[in-house]
């Protein structure tokens, strides 16, 4: 296994401290994933932002689809550490169905093989509405780049900030 990249953390600059004082004040603790993006409080706050309409804003999907795709496509990329996490959010929402199974087969084609992203689109759009396939589209996006960012750096929870 390669070494693990040196993560930011509190003294690395005042505006990444304050984003950590804010995750801490909304989680209890500074996510791995945030430190994983590194030292630029500008890119934390971007992410976040993104994160927070592409994950948990109003949506044609719901939260619990939008969980099962985030798994999907964590486990394609055999990314653990996001993998765990979106598991753990997926229970907290149901757990995953028989009938999301077209969801699963999306992310997984779209992370492995984005050259077949037409196709890809086109199998999704026989369950689901254009809108849908858009919010679809935006969360294996979204996830694909955080697994980037988790794979590189090799995080784990244990470098969770409290």
């Amino acid at each position: 296994m390669a070494p693990h990249l040196p993560l930011p953390d509190d003294t690395t600059s005042e505006a990444l401290a304050r984003e950590y004082a804010a995750a801490r004040a909304r989680g209890g603790s500074v996510m791995a994933i945030l430190r994983a993006l590194g030292p630029r409080a500008e890119v934390l706050q971007r992410f976040l932002g993104l994160s927070e309409a592409v994950l948990y804003g109003p949506a044609a999907l719901g939260h619990r689809e939008r969980e099962v795709l985030a798994l999907a496509t964590s486990e394609a990329n055999r990314a653990g550490y996001s993998a765990a996490v979106h598991a753990q959010l997926l229970e907290q929402h149901g757990g995953a169905g028989p009938a999301d199974q077209a969801l699963v087969d999306f992310a997984r084609r779209l992370t492995l093989a984005p050259h077949e992203a037409g196709e890809a689109v086109a199998d999704l759009r026989r369950h689901c509405s254009d809108e849908e396939v858009y919010d679809a589209i935006a969360v294996v996006g979204l996830l694909n780049f955080a697994n980037r960012a988790t794979l590189a750096t090799g995080i784990s929870a244990d470098d969770d900030l409290s």
